[in-house]
């Protein structure tokens, strides 16, 4: 039986482990599209680019947390091998991780979010923040469930 404290604690570790990501996918994600549409009046690039943007701002993030965890793990390797190590294992988590959620994410929800955000809500501001909410929501079951189970 899942308790109070138990889920608290999972959504604390969740929040530490996906917030410094998330803050850095946001800034590419938006800045990104702001830039895309002030240079091309499109919401459709606007969103390719709000998608490209965040999983570079996303990934970055993740990928330099779990270099820097794994090379803390292996200390008793040599420097050379503890950082090929390091970089061989984080790119094998992220893959595991975030793989299927990118994929569902990146190929559908998001950039179907963005480009109908603005038009359902008439605006760029309310529209994105409309995408962004509903495309977090579905990779976020699908990346939680992904680093719970593997």
């Amino acid at each position: 039986m899942v308790t109070e404290r138990s889920t608290g604690n999972k959504v604390l570790e969740w929040v530490r482990r996906y917030l410094p990501c998330e803050i850095a996918g946001t800034t590419c994600e938006f800045g990104g599209a702001a830039i895309a549409y002030l240079v091309t009046g499109s919401f459709a690039a606007a969103a390719i680019v709000a998608t490209i943007g965040a999983s570079l701002g996303y990934y970055a993030a993740a990928y330099g947390a779990a270099v820097r965890t794994t090379y803390r793990e292996h200390p008793h390797l040599p420097r050379a091998q503890r950082a090929l190590t390091a970089n061989g294992l984080a790119l094998r988590s992220i893959a595991i991780e975030f793989g299927p959620a990118e994929i569902v994410d990146s190929l559908l929800i998001r950039p179907l979010a963005f480009y109908l955000g603005p038009i359902l809500f008439g605006g760029m501001v309310a529209g994105w923040i409309f995408a962004k909410l509903v495309a977090d929501v579905g990779f976020y079951v699908l990346a939680i469930f992904s680093y719970e189970r593997f």
